[in-house]
């Protein structure tokens, strides 16, 4: 497994403003390796970092006080419910 460096990376995202519907650019936060882990689970749901992030930010059951917790969060679910289905 490629080692990456545990710095937090800022990337602008697009995102679906709740209110309004409309589009709009935003910056996220996240480690390397989360960014990794988010290229991998796009890559493998055929979907974009900016849909991922959307679902994410808009999954009524987030409870996450912050979009980057709430997208945190989101791919450490993926994963774990990846694993629940190997398990079964």
């Amino acid at each position: 497994m490629t080692q990456l460096s545990q710095t937090l990376v800022n990337r602008n995202i697009s995102v679906i403003d709740p209110v309004s519907g409309q589009t709009h650019r935003t910056s996220i936060r996240l480690e390397e390796i989360e960014w990794a882990a988010l290229r991998d689970i796009c890559a493998r749901e055929n979907m974009s970092i900016n849909e991922f992030c959307c679902k994410a930010d808009r999954d009524e059951r987030r409870r996450e006080h912050s979009r980057t917790s709430r997208i945190r969060s989101a791919i450490l679910d993926h994963y774990l419910n990846q694993n629940r289905k190997l398990d079964s």
